[in-house]
Order: C-alpha cells, then structure tokens, then sequence
C-alpha cells in the first residue's frame, strides 16, 4: 500500500522532491512501504463465462474467452506513516521558501511524521478479458470495477488531527488469477471440487492517478492539505470451494431424478398376482 501526492505545478512545472525514494515528475510518494499479511474472508464467484457466448463462432467467436465474477470482502486494518505529508512542518513566507521547502523536503527523521489507520471493505466485480478453463488448471486477468467503503484516522503528535468515516471510494484495478484443482486427488471426499487459487490484484492503477482518499490535514502555514491517493496491490492464496445451492434441472430423458429406494419394507415384496397365488397354494 502506498499514499502519494501529486505534485503542484509552479508555471507548469511539477515540483518534485528530489530526496524521497520512489517519486517522479507525476507522484511524490509521502509513506513507508507497508505490507501486511493476515487472513480475510471473502465472499464471491467462481468466474462465470457470459451468458450466450461459450459456443459463438466466426467474427464474435473472442466472445467466448470473456469470464465474469464478483467479490465481497471482510473489513481489513492497516496501519502505517505518513513522512512530509503536505509538507515537512516547516512554514514558510515567501514563495520561493515554499518552492525549496517541496523540492528539498527535511529527512524522514526530523521532517514531519504522522501515524495512520485505514480500514475499508470492498465490493466489486472482475471482468475477464482472457480467460482459459482447463480440466485441471484455470487462469484469467481482466480490469475490476467496484465501490470500497473506508475510514482513515491520521495521528500527528498523540492528536488526532483527521478522522473520516464511511466513505465511499470507486475501485478500478487489474486481477490476475490463477487455479489448480486439488479436488482431482480427493474425488470421495467433500473437497472432490476444490480449487487452490492465487490472486493478485492491484487497485488504482489503471489510470496512473490512484485512488483520492479524503482527509482534513493541514500544512504548515494552516492551509488545506493536498489531495491523498492511493495505490493497493493485494496477493491471497487460498482454498475455494464451490457451492450449489441449487439442484439442477432434472429432464426426463436422464431417467428418474432418484436411484429407486430400496430400504422401504415394501421394497422386496412380490407383485399383488404373485401374492395371491401363494396363499392358494401354500407349501
């Protein structure tokens, strides 16, 4: 995860600092790299071919490779700093101090230093551009479109100087899946379609500018603070399991829906007819 600004334009010239690893004429990178790792539920789909284009031919026939799912998301922490964001704390009284102030920001060690906490769960769906089915083996990468709800409260100081809450943030990204099927080595069991998966999804980056999150910082001088963005890369492996909640559709040229019953009482019992003829002549 990382928070960036975009850099403010002096005659159209982006001011850029030149001492903070990572940034360029069109980010400035004001957060230490954070990775976290911990478990998370999910609730989603399997990726779904669309509806009505499995088996097209001819022109439309690329059609056929195009796969859908959807994804819902536990609530996720992190936690992490904020290094001269807006600026270093230092205030300035001329236009020019401010200009030297954002192309020669202080050290990490003595600059400014806030604390975060961001919390958000998200809602969204994949759209699979290329996706290949085997009999063993699955794979698909295609952009994501969705909605993320997320809170951020910044600490300066032992002070909360900015708390937003519940607020709604489009997600744009790209998904790269990847599935082997586990189920193959326990066909008898409850895991006869299991599927081990990897994912890497990256959000905010399909257009460069990565995602605005709000917040109610200050600079030096008292002014409103630059808007925040943010980039997410995540990486889940996991087990998935399929579940049908519906029986399908019996037609009756399968024969019957069921096996016949053949633990009833009556089960082993002769026909009426023959039933009759023993009583009349029994021995």
């Amino acid at each position: 995860m990382d928070f960036f600004t975009h850099p403010s334009n002096v005659q159209g010239i982006p001011i850029s600092k030149f001492s903070v690893p990572g940034s360029d004429t069109d980010t400035s990178v004001v957060s230490r790299d954070s990775t976290t790792t911990r478990g998370f539920y999910s609730i989603g789909s399997v990726p779904s071919r669309i509806p009505g284009t499995r088996d097209i031919k001819g022109f439309f026939s690329f059609l056929s490779g195009l796969a859908w799912s959807f994804n819902l998301t536990s609530p996720r922490t992190y936690r992490g700093n904020l290094i001269n964001y807006p600026d270093d704390g230092r205030r300035y009284l001329a236009f020019d101090e401010y200009v030297s102030n954002q192309l020669f920001p202080l050290p990490p060690q003595v600059g400014r230093n806030m604390e975060y906490t961001y919390e958000d769960y998200q809602m969204y769906f994949t759209l699979y551009l290329g996706y290949y089915e085997g009999k063993n083996v699955n794979f698909g990468v295609g952009p994501i479109y969705g909605l993320a709800v997320y809170r951020m409260d910044i600490i300066e100081r032992e002070q909360r100087i900015s708390s937003v809450k519940n607020q709604l943030q489009e997600l744009k990204g790209l998904r790269l899946l990847f599935e082997y099927n586990i189920g193959q080595y326990f066909p008898e069991t409850i895991l006869y379609n299991a599927y081990l998966f990897l994912e890497v999804t990256s959000f905010g980056d399909l257009d460069g500018k990565g995602m605005n999150i709000r917040n109610q910082v200050a600079t030096a001088n008292g002014l409103p603070a630059p808007s925040l963005y943010m980039n997410m890369t995540t990486y889940r492996m996991g087990v998935r399991k399929e579940l049908q909640l519906s029986k399908e559709p019996h037609k009756k040229e399968e024969g019957p829906a069921y096996p016949p019953l053949q633990n009833l009482p009556s089960a082993g019992l002769p026909p009426k007819e023959d039933a009759n003829a023993d009583t009349e002549n029994p021995g």
